[in-house]
């Protein structure tokens, strides 16, 4: 697979940093009375020069430090200021290892990158959260599939990138078509790899949305991304909306905090080559409303793949997989690229809390809110009613109007549709979960076709359950 190969050649140093680093860098450690802070922000400001300050940290043996070091801040003070010169010297400059497009692209993501660091941190400290820079540091490193790729050279990260500048594009959308597979799960793997701290890896799985600190890293790459197109992006006000819950803050008043994020990564701005960022459009309540209910448009529709289609159906033979948490990719990778859906995911079904919680999820990366899916089964309608009993669902317009009242007023808002399939997982003769996918736009319809193989393939996947107990 084209990810294996990737992951087997992927080295550390290939992240160049950049000469405006090297610059800056000099002269704050020039300066003995320099802040730690000061030094981190320069460290901060380039994920290359970050990883390799982290994991140099990481590789040293001190009695001060029980656990690993997740903040730059401990990592600068574990390594000292002359190491650190010496790791950016000896690190390659971008200008000089990147062509002239990827160098743009390049400096773009990091500027996002730091961007998202920044968001990050100011809502973590607003939360009273014990380490606030330990999530900046994730937020930074979130999008670490996207500068690898860059950095490595590898041209489809440049059509992923040049698709993306089309407003209406969705991530997922753009990553089904230019690459192989999602960058969360490239990052997550290159995280693992190179022995990143465990909240930027867990950060990475878009699953962990439904716990605090992983999403405040989710969503502060989401809104840095908004900021970064304009804020004409869909679903910026989904987003914007599950923060302001989060932080227990009016739309207005996060409008305010992020605003002034912005001015302050407007000072740096320049350092990626980039102008001045605009300030969040203000809109009214009913402007908000009307935005967060619209239908989500699509640029085109996801084409089912006949090739990994037949590759999912055989990996589900029983015994193929000797991982429960592999089949159960294995088998959403096969309807997700197999058949062209767009958002799949594996519920979970806890019956001692009464609750189905997602337990894995592809295509919906850039999604926090909906990774967040969890329901209680005395709220479930049709959901409760599929653990009860052994059963699928295709909700279409031909019996919309049967079925729609039972689906429970938190799953309309959360997935946003009015059509979807969902299918029973029984092993043993006990429900064990739920498997659910839609295709999230309107003019992207579920058919036949795709409910058989929804279907068959969910009929195999049950039976490699099985295994497992």
């Amino acid at each position: 697979m084209w990810l294996d190969s990737v992951i087997a050649q992927a080295r550390l140093e290939e992240l160049p940093v950049r000469s405006q680093t090297r610059r800056e860098l000099a002269q704050v450690l020039a300066d003995e009375a320099t802040p730690l802070g000061r030094i981190a922000l320069v460290v901060m400001s380039d994920p290359g020069l970050a990883l390799r300050v982290l994991q140099q940290a990481n590789q040293v043996e001190h009695r001060h430090f029980s656990r690993e070091i997740a903040s730059l801040e401990d990592a600068i003070q574990m390594l000292g200021t002359r190491t650190l010169a010496e790791l950016e010297r000896t690190a390659p400059l971008a200008e000089t290892v990147l062509d002239a497009q990827r160098l743009d692209h390049y400096q773009r993501s990091c500027g996002r990158a730091l961007l998202a660091a920044l968001l990050a941190q100011d809502w973590a400290e607003l939360d009273r959260d014990r380490v606030p820079t330990e999530i900046a540091l994730a937020a930074l490193l979130n999008n670490l599939g996207e500068l690898y790729l860059l950095a490595h050279g590898d041209a489809r990260i440049n059509r992923y990138l040049e698709m993306m500048a089309r407003v209406q594009v969705l991530p997922h959308e753009a990553e089904y078509v230019t690459l192989s597979e999602s960058l969360e799960a490239l990052g997550y793997r290159l995280a693992l790899k190179w022995s990143l701290p465990e909240m930027a890896r867990e950060s990475m799985r878009g699953r962990n949305a439904r716990h605090l600190r992983p999403l405040c890293v989710m969503l502060a790459t989401q809104i840095a991304r908004h900021a970064y197109s304009g804020w004409g992006r869909p679903g910026q006000w989904s987003d914007l909306r599950l923060v302001a819950e989060l932080l227990e803050l009016d739309v207005g008043m996060l409008c305010d905090r992020v605003d002034r994020v912005l001015d302050r990564f407007n000072e740096r701005a320049w350092l990626y080559g980039c102008k001045p960022l605009d300030a969040l459009p203000l809109v009214t309540g009913r402007e908000e409303a009307r935005m967060l209910a619209r239908p989500c448009d699509t640029a085109f529709c996801l084409a089912p793949r006949a090739d990994d289609l037949a590759r999912a159906s055989a990996s589900l033979v029983p015994g193929v997989i000797d991982d429960r948490e592999r089949l159960i990719l294995a088998w959403l990778r096969g309807l997700h690229r197999g058949l062209g859906l767009n958002r799949v995911l594996y519920v979970a079904f806890d019956p001692l809390q009464g609750r189905l919680t997602a337990e894995q999820l592809v295509g919906t990366d850039f999604e926090p809110s909906f990774n967040r899916f969890s329901l209680a089964l005395e709220a479930g309608g049709l959901f409760a009613r599929l653990i009860e009993t052994p059963g699928a669902l295709w909700l279409n317009a031909a019996n919309r109007a049967e079925w729609i009242d039972q689906v429970p007023v938190d799953v309309k808002t959360l997935t946003g549709v009015e059509s979807f399939m969902a299918r029973s997982v029984w092993v043993r003769g006990q429900p064990v979960g739920l498997v659910y996918a839609d295709r999230r736009a309107v003019d992207c319809a579920l058919d036949v076709r795709a409910y058989q193989g929804f279907m068959q393939l969910a009929a195999l996947a049950e039976a490699a359950l099985a295994r497992f107990g």
